[in-house]
């Protein structure tokens, strides 16, 4: 085995994502052989201290093949959290649209879960990320994802760039990078489930994708899978 690192370090990802002007992965960038070579020096460029041995890239797996997959993962969160469009990182928890990336739009949108509970987020995003927003009726949301991992890899912005490199953070912590990387789709996707309420067995009384359904997102986006014990 040997290390795969897949964020760039804190002291540098803020000037490297600036320098991408708002690059944003995307599943067509996965067609032939020169997307990729180009996932390839994309991959190259993300690397990290942070904790390293949570990046582990088998022999096998060649570093165009963990830059597809770690790719077409992204694009499955977001088919699974209704993001998938065009407009999926600028689109707030209930489908309207926010404009500008310079910061987390901080919206606080009421809903009703499947359970009844009448609850506030403020998700938005392609991979529908809850940051600290005062409440219309006072006080403010408690769950601030967004502004922790902003805080721990120095996100200069709400841009595509940026949310791609939350959500890479959000599975490395899940301890589901090296799942990704290796195509062991269905083991990652239970080790995130916590962290996206629409994967299954999440357990958030919201609506929850079938892993069927992920999988041929995630294959559709060209990800690779292996078989799993």
């Amino acid at each position: 085995m040997r290390l795969l690192v897949a964020i760039v370090a804190a002291a540098g990802l803020g000037l490297w994502l600036a320098s991408r002007d708002g690059f944003a992965l995307s599943p067509l960038s996965w067609d032939g052989e020169a997307e990729a070579e180009q996932g390839a020096t994309w991959w190259d460029e993300l690397q990290t201290t942070l904790d390293p041995e949570t990046y582990m890239q088998p022999d096998t797996v060649t570093t165009p093949v963990a830059a597809g997959n770690v790719a077409a993962f992204l694009s499955m969160i977001r088919f699974a959290e209704g993001t998938a469009g065009p407009d999926g990182y600028r689109t707030l928890f209930g489908g309207r649209l926010f404009s500008g990336f310079d910061d987390h739009p901080r919206i606080a949108v009421q809903f009703r879960d499947q359970a009844g509970r009448t609850l506030w987020t403020t998700a938005a995003g392609g991979y529908q990320a809850m940051a600290v927003s005062p409440l219309p009726s006072g006080g403010s949301t408690r769950v601030n994802t967004w502004d922790r991992i902003k805080a721990k890899l120095q996100l200069p912005d709400f841009s595509p760039a940026s949310q791609d490199a939350f959500a890479i953070e959000l599975i490395r912590e899940r301890g589901a990078l090296g799942d990704v990387i290796a195509g062991r789709i269905a083991s990652a996707v239970r080790k995130c489930a916590a962290e996206w309420a629409s994967l299954p067995g999440a357990g958030y009384a919201q609506p929850e994708r079938k892993l069927s359904q992920l999988l041929a997102a995630y294959q559709g986006a060209g990800g690779i899978t292996v078989s799993e014990a």
